[in-house]
């Protein structure tokens, strides 16, 4: 074959990929957008981290589990509880503030009958916890815009090596003893309980040990991901272990994403079809399938996952939290700009589906790490029940934290 009819042949070649990857309805997916929320709830945490809350009566007490009566509505130094006609006037401490109900000081231990407790002040979510529970109920996902503090932001994306410190070289392995921004993320108290209420259950544990990527920018070329759902369920996938059956009313997944960069269609954030976890089934073959889109050639020969209008984007600034049923169809995006997008993937499951991968080589690290000591102690509470699988069989107490004799000595049950 002479070099003119093979240049021929390669140029058609072109004409046709670009034909497919550019068809008239790609890239109109149907986009849902959030912005920084202009005002925010507050919390209260004691120096444990604990919630400071209150009744509807006014009595204030501790706990460890976000609710709507830890929410606080704040002017000025005062805080005004959002159920109660309690307020209580903050004063600048060493490490956060002291709070003053009426002529006393709160107490660590959330009474008024003793020494002053530090407490922290932190940003909340926009609506309460219960308004964004019914949303995900309703709907099968829900979105926490901004619900990331700035400072766990720059942590996670220079674990990532994106935003302002794209160009770094990341290190991949052991992302959690890095920066302490990745371990706090994975304990990010609204999201938990969330997926704690939305599975029915409080016994949950992370499917794998969370981690960064970065969504680099497309060439036109390469192989991109298909439409799927994620873990234990793995439909439109090549992978073993997926579930066979639908699971109806049992939910055996919940996918929390972080966007740890802002999250734009054009910058490749997740692709949706929201809602399609009530067909409790795969996605359709005709949109593209992850177990295809992976294969040599099928970009040139079928063009890009389907991305018209009955797909959907959700669109959120950086630190914001997409909450989903992992049954959800949806995919990758496809990044356009000219730098990388990067997220945190957080697939948590009830703890009786066995995990997707070990955690307890990373829960290890972070045990023997300084970034553990810079947790409360509601985080490592929190941490440890959720990175430690115990496997419980005939021997009943004598149960091992996978093959990790370290662990499963070292490590007290609950």
């Amino acid at each position: 074959m002479g070099s003119r009819s093979l240049n021929k042949i390669l140029a058609m070649t072109e004409v046709i990929a670009m034909s497919v990857n550019d068809r008239p309805d790609q890239f109109t997916e149907t986009k849902h957008c959030f912005e920084k929320p202009a005002s925010t709830f507050m919390m209260l945490f004691a120096e444990d981290g604990s919630f400071l809350s209150a009744d509807d009566f006014g009595i204030l007490g501790i706990g460890e589990a976000i609710s709507d009566h830890a929410m606080w509505q704040r002017n000025g130094a005062i805080l005004k509880h959002v159920f109660s006609d309690l307020e209580l006037e903050m004063t600048e401490a060493d490490g956060g503030v002291h709070l003053i109900c009426g002529p006393e000081t709160v107490t660590a231990q959330g009474t008024t009958d003793g020494v002053a407790g530090t407490f922290v002040l932190q940003q909340g979510p926009a609506q309460l916890p219960s308004d964004h529970l019914r949303h995900l109920q309703q709907h099968g996902w829900v979105c926490l815009p901004s619900i990331l503090a700035p400072e766990i932001v720059t942590g996670l994306q220079r674990i990532a090596c994106s935003d302002e410190f794209e160009g770094r070289e990341p290190e991949r392995r052991r992302q959690i003893v890095q920066d302490v921004a990745l371990a706090k993320t994975a304990v990010e108290p609204l999201s938990l309980w969330l997926s704690r209420q939305y599975m029915k259950t409080h016994e949950i544990k992370l499917a794998h040990a969370p981690g960064v990527n970065v969504l680099t920018t497309d060439d036109g070329k390469r192989a991109v991901q298909g439409w799927h759902s994620d873990y234990p369920y793995h439909w439109g996938i090549n992978a073993a272990g997926k579930v066979p059956t639908p699971s109806g009313e049992t939910v055996m997944g919940v996918q929390r994403i972080v966007c740890v960069s802002e999250y734009t269609a054009e910058g490749g954030a997740t692709a949706f079809k929201l809602g399609s976890h009530v067909h409790d089934r795969g996605p359709p073959e005709n949109w593209g399938l992850a177990r295809d889109t992976y294969r040599p050639g099928h970009r040139a020969e079928n063009g890009l996952p389907y991305g018209g209008p009955d797909a959907d984007i959700i669109e959120a600034p950086a630190g914001s939290v997409i909450i989903f049923d992992t049954r959800t169809w949806h995919r990758a995006g496809i990044n356009r700009q000219k730098k990388g997008r990067a997220a945190l993937l957080m697939d948590t499951t009830p703890a009786y589906i066995i995990p997707y991968s070990d955690t307890g080589p990373d829960y290890q690290a972070l045990l023997e790490s300084e970034v553990h000591e810079q947790l409360s102690g509601v985080e490592q509470r929190e941490l440890r029940r959720l990175m430690v699988h115990r496997f419980l069989g005939p021997a009943g107490p004598q149960s091992v934290i996978g093959t990790n004799e370290i662990l499963s000595e070292t490590v007290p049950r609950e």
